[in-house]
């Protein structure tokens, strides 16, 4: 790891522990707020079940903090965090709120109906990416609280 990438991920992990304490209020919306708990409609646009490198990923979105990944039939955990993102394209940085799992844990995803409306297929792909030929084990699917 360069010592770049050390200096970013520790950033963004200082980042992450205060703007859940200070943005998150910020970032509920009276429409969140009033969106039914109930199951949506499983026919969202964004869902996916296809091959990536080989890998079968399937994404279902099933509401905020809900949503659900499988790579090779397997689930894999979500856990839903507020973080600043800076973007690769030079675009400005901004809190949002990604999704971190066992594989991507210091590298979240970015997810958000404008901005990224692919996020929940973007992190299946980077899962793919990072786990090359290795298998998912069970223990991934299992759920932590940040």
């Amino acid at each position: 790891m360069k010592r770049r990438d050390v200096l970013r991920y520790s950033a963004a992990g200082a980042v992450t522990a205060t703007t859940a304490l200070v943005a998150a209020p910020g970032l509920a919306t009276e429409e969140s707020a009033a969106a039914p708990a109930g199951p949506r409609d499983p026919r969202d646009p964004r869902d996916f079940d296809e091959k990536y490198k080989g890998r079968k990923i399937r994404g279902r979105h099933l509401g905020r903090d809900r949503d659900e990944l499988h790579i090779d039939n397997k689930k894999l955990a979500l856990t839903l965090v507020t973080t600043l993102f800076v973007p690769e394209d030079g675009s400005p940085e901004h809190v949002g709120l990604g999704y971190i799992s066992a594989i991507n844990h210091y590298d979240p995803v970015e997810i958000n109906d404008v901005r990224n409306r692919d996020g929940l297929r973007k992190l299946a792909r980077k899962v793919v990416d990072i786990l090359g030929d290795i298998g998912i084990s069970d223990e991934a699917a299992k759920a932590h609280q940040h």
